[in-house]
């Protein structure tokens, strides 16, 4: 996980020397309203290239012999390559489970932001879920629409 944490603080560094033609745009702080796995369904506050988010992220995973829903929260950061357009994106989270007989994991997303309005946004991507306590990892799709308030 560490690794992880040195990566997305790379990213963030390499994201905010770069200078974009909408700066003063980029200093004002944005709260979006997220829906579903990308990152979960809930609020992103952010401003610039940076965000922090908090939301509930559902998976299914397969314990003892059948498909179960497992339920996080799950809060995090994420670093986009562009503020508000289109652009790549990774994000690192903790994610303690709601659901017994399930820990607390950590989410390493990566994927790609699509604007479709002013407003409007979907995300789409993918998961590595990872239970340190249990010793096994998921790759998980991740996809989401965001409505900026």
């Amino acid at each position: 996980m560490s690794r992880a944490f040195l990566a997305l603080a790379l990213l963030a560094g390499v994201c905010q020397a770069q200078s974009t033609p909408a700066a003063a745009d980029s200093a004002r702080w944005r709260v979006t309203l997220t829906v579903f796995r990308s990152p979960g369904t809930g609020l992103q506050i952010s401003r610039g290239r940076l965000a922090v988010f908090a939301g509930h992220y559902p998976t299914v995973f397969r314990r003892g012999g059948a498909d179960r829903t497992t339920h996080f929260i799950r809060v995090g950061v994420a670093a986009y390559a562009r503020a508000h357009a289109s652009s790549p994106y990774v994000s690192l989270s903790i994610a303690p489970s709601l659901t017994d007989g399930w820990p607390t994991s950590g989410l390493l997303d990566a994927g790609w932001r699509q604007g479709f309005t002013s407003r409007v946004s979907g995300q789409l991507g993918v998961a590595l879920l990872v239970a340190p306590s249990l010793r096994t990892s998921r790759i998980n799709p991740t996809v989401g629409l965001g409505v900026r308030l």
